[in-house]
Parts: structure tokens; sequence; C-alpha cells
């Protein structure tokens, strides 16, 4: 079974079977776990733990890990994993998303970049605060997708950070490729989100948690429902 709205799905910061089994069952598009992220955050996976949850994972759906560091080291995790997707969320610059995602191109790996939201990442990672050169330099590489969400390093631990709609319009805007939508989501306010921005690809990990890596399956149901009513 797969989501059946025009709208994908992408659950994150799994970390039990019985979540990742019930996002499967329930038509989650991707299923997404945190492994070997480079600073402390309560999702976060050793390899072992993250291996036996990502081979549980079979098409249609799509697996992807969220780590950050170095490109040889997320190569080395990627190649050992063998998650259908990559999603950066570190700082990791421009240069290194291009060593990245060339070489796991070569293995049948997709990459998703995050769009840092704030100008001090902009400049770290791309050199400028400029919203259209950040969006089309990345457009111009292998990634498969940009990330729009709240969510940096500094306040990953945080819960329910919301998104700037004005920041992600701007995306959508300028981007070749599709744009993931994160940021506060959960099942009350899906749908209003989705109005707003138009956008038809979200990522939720604290908007149907109990506590952090624990999943509401009830919450987990009641947003797949509710984003069913943007069915074509």
């Amino acid at each position: 079974m797969i989501n059946e709205s025009s709208i994908k799905v992408k659950i994150c910061g799994l970390k039990k079977r019985k979540d990742v089994k019930s996002c499967i069952d329930m038509g989650v598009d991707i299923v997404g776990v945190v492994v070997d992220y480079p600073i402390y955050v309560p999702w976060n996976l050793s390899r072992e733990e993250a291996k036996p949850l990502i081979e549980m994972v079979k098409y249609p759906h799509k697996s992807c890990i969220v780590t950050g560091g170095a490109p040889e080291k997320i190569i080395e995790l990627a190649t050992s994993l063998k998650p259908s997707i990559v999603q950066l969320h570190y700082k990791e610059t421009l240069k290194d998303t291009i060593i990245i995602s060339d070489a796991l191109s070569k293995i049948g790996i997709d990459v998703i970049k995050t769009v840092p939201p704030e100008p001090v990442g902009m400049i770290f990672q791309f050199g400028t605060t400029d919203i259209e050169k950040i969006v089309k330099s990345l457009c111009d590489t292998k990634v498969c997708g940009l990330l729009a969400d709240s969510r940096i390093p500094s306040n990953a631990a945080e819960n329910g950070s919301k998104l700037d709609i004005g920041f992600l319009r701007q995306i959508i805007k300028y981007s070749s490729k599709p744009v993931i939508t994160a940021g506060g989501i959960n099942p009350e306010n899906v749908c209003d989100f989705i109005e707003k921005t138009k956008t038809s690809f979200i990522d939720v990990m604290t908007g149907i948690e109990k506590s952090p890596g624990e999943k509401d399956i009830r919450m987990l149901s009641e947003l797949l429902l509710a984003v069913k009513k943007f069915q074509p």
C-alpha cells in the first residue's frame, strides 16, 4: 500500500520496528531514520540500530537516512546501509553536496539537501543569502530534491518549530526539483499548511509523536486521512 493522495508524505525520526511497520502498512511514502548525526538529537541511531529498520522498507516505499558531516563519512555510511535516499541536514556546503550526490548517484542512492533557513547557515554553506541563487545552484547538482525546514543543528531537538511560509514559497518558486516541506506540521494544521503553501510533499517528525522517536499511531492515521482530502 502507498499513500493515495497527490501529497507525498515522509515520516522521520523513527526508532522502533513497530512504528516503521505502521508507516508502511498505512501508506507512508518515505520512512526516515536519523543516523550518526554529528551532534546530539533524541532521534539519533547508530548504523547498527538503523540497519534492520531500513531493511524493512521495500518498494514502492522508500527509506531515508538523515545525517550530516564530511562527504567521505556520509558516502561510506550510505554505501553501508543502502537506503533509498540520504538527507543532508547539517552544515554541508554546496561543494560537499556535489561530491556526495555525484558519488551516491553512481550506486542508485538519491540525495535531498536542506536549504538552511537562517543567514549564517546560508553564508557558510553557499556563500550568499540570495535564495534564488542557492536554490538554482542546488538544482544544478544531482540532488533529487530540496528540503525547506525550520530545524537547524542548533534547534534540532526542539519541538514544534514552524516554517516561514515566505521562505518556503521562494524555494518552491525557484526550484526545478521537488521541494519537501517541514516545520510544525501535525494532524490539526496539515490541511491549512498545504492550502497556504501549495506544497506537494510534507515531512513530519514531532507532529505525530508521544515522545522523541515514539510515534502516535492515532495521530499518524489522522494526518494521513487529512492529507487524502487532497486526492486529485
